[in-house]
């Protein structure tokens, strides 16, 4: 099985072979279920962001499948170091919300922030006189 990012689905060889890493509408249910359903979104991305090990073992739980597309039933130990799992935790989420990977994601967020903070600061750019 070959991971589809248009299905919010990273590979995760880590696992074994044809894991991947997939969210879907139920595996989110079922984190906003467990974390809060408001400030999920943010608790997860800083979560994953920091390497939280709760956020990445609670997304793993619903979101790790084996070859045959399964979510499995009981996750494997994460190989260390953390950062690499965790970094596909943050693409799948980024890829299920906003429909890219993290770092494109945060660098397009980046630019919208920094466009809207130069516009704030010069009112009148791009205006007549």
């Amino acid at each position: 099985m070959t991971a589809n990012k248009f299905l919010a689905e990273v590979d995760a060889p880590e696992f074994g072979e044809g894991f991947t890493i997939r969210l879907d509408m139920d595996g989110m249910a079922r984190l906003e279920s467990e974390h809060g359903e408001f400030d999920f979104a943010q608790k997860v991305q800083i979560g994953l962001a920091v390497l939280s090990a709760k956020y990445i073992r609670s997304f793993l739980s619903v979101a790790l499948r084996d070859d045959t597309g399964t979510v499995v039933k009981h996750v494997p130990e994460c190989p260390l170091p953390l950062e690499g799992i965790a970094r596909k935790c943050l693409d799948v989420f980024a890829l299920f919300r906003y429909g890219k990977d993290f770092e494109t994601w945060t660098a397009d967020n980046e630019s919208r922030v920094a466009e809207k903070k130069a516009a704030i600061e010069n009112p009148t750019k791009g205006t007549k006189a």
